[in-house]
């Protein structure tokens, strides 16, 4: 007659001690398990929060922005725009709407018509705070000609050639970057350095072939190496 198995005999069973802890181990993982599940769920939400308001923000800023452009061009045709309606839009879409590509715009825009208004102090602190908030901006290569160009137009050569010889020295991808060339060596030029100019000019020959910034640079360089 075969031995009645006892509850002590189950728990010294490996197997049934190997099932308990199997399953064991599950209950523990699926709440685990479900407490990511749950944080997950929340990023989410949070995430879709955070685009919806972003989605918003950025069509919030592109309507202000077509605002600005239509005063800029008059309310009819023939008629003359509103410069100081636009420029007061322009800083309203940086100042309100961080971060949208159309601040990032807006800034470059701003610049542009504060040195127009020769407002060169404005552009320049414009200019640069672009340059500050967007290292890798689509439009570095603009702002960083136009605070140069403000810097020249105050007579500071030095502070332009120091702008353009820091934003060459980053920038390697611009479809713009021979024009920043370009002014780089005529601002050396300007301050009396020709040397440094025949260096950028030999510079934009060997970067830039077959361009009209090459076509520019060879004839500065024959000009410059005849006197």
């Amino acid at each position: 007659m075969p031995k009645e198995t006892s509850k002590e005999d189950i728990r010294r069973n490996p197997l049934v001690v190997w099932v308990g802890h199997t399953i064991q181990f599950c209950q523990e993982r699926r709440r685990i398990a479900l407490g990511i599940l749950v944080v997950l769920a929340v990023m989410a939400g949070a995430g879709a929060g955070y685009f919806w308001y972003q989605e918003r923000q950025e069509r919030e800023a592109q309507a202000l922005l077509a605002k600005t452009q239509a005063a800029l061009r008059g309310e009819k045709p023939g008629t003359p725009g509103n410069s100081e309606e636009a420029t007061k839009g322009l800083a309203e879409v940086v100042r309100r709407f961080p971060g949208t590509s159309a601040a990032e715009e807006s800034f470059v825009r701003l610049g542009n018509m504060q040195y127009d208004g020769g407002k060169y102090e404005d552009a320049i602190a414009t200019f640069g705070k672009y340059l500050a908030t967007y290292g890798r901006g689509q439009f570095r290569i603009l702002a960083g000609i136009g605070k140069a160009y403000g810097e020249e137009a105050k007579g500071d050569h030095q502070a332009a050639v120091k702008t353009l010889s820091e934003l060459v020295a980053t920038v390697k991808d611009d479809p713009m970057l021979g024009e920043a060339y370009s002014d780089l060596a005529r601002f050396y030029e300007e301050a009396k350095k020709p040397e440094d100019a025949l260096r950028v000019y030999g510079q934009i020959v060997e970067r830039f072939p077959r361009t009209q910034w090459e076509q520019r640079a060879l004839r500065r360089m024959s000009a410059l190496k005849a006197k």
